[in-house]
């Protein structure tokens, strides 16, 4: 992981976030598919904190290095919500309001893979001199 180019870190964390909600959408269909959406997540989590390490190390714009802690920590809330959904999954009980953990486990996904592009594109100008 650490012999990628930041900037295609940066850009796989995009595929990653995309990939889970595929992976979300079959979960329904195969149950399997909910064990590899929690090792994709666990991939989710560690690319999300090696950017923003790796990003803060270099002279790209605070803004852009804001985003990026912002989304490492989204990343970080997601197992909180994701574990118990997992677990209950698993072991086969309903949790009550499983829904609404649900919902927010949803909700930060799609602000985690809209801050994941919103950094990438940023950078990847700004590493291109493209802003001025």
């Amino acid at each position: 992981m650490r012999s990628l180019a930041l900037w295609n870190r940066l850009y796989l964390l995009i595929w990653l976030a995309f990939a889970q909600f595929v992976l979300a959408a079959l979960a329904e269909i195969f149950s399997f598919i909910v064990d590899i959406h929690f090792l994709v997540g666990l991939a989710v989590l560690a690319v999300a904190h090696l950017n923003y390490r790796d990003l803060k190390k270099t002279a790209a714009p605070a803004r852009v290095k804001r985003i990026s802690k912002s989304t490492a920590i989204m990343a970080t809330v997601q197992p909180l919500l994701g574990l118990p959904i997992y677990a209950g999954t698993r072991m086969g009980f309903a949790l009550p309001f499983e829904w609404v953990i649900g919902i927010l486990h949803l909700i930060v996904a799609l602000t985690i893979i809209s801050q994941a592009s919103s950094t990438a594109t940023a950078y990847d100008m700004w590493e291109e001199k493209e802003l001025s």
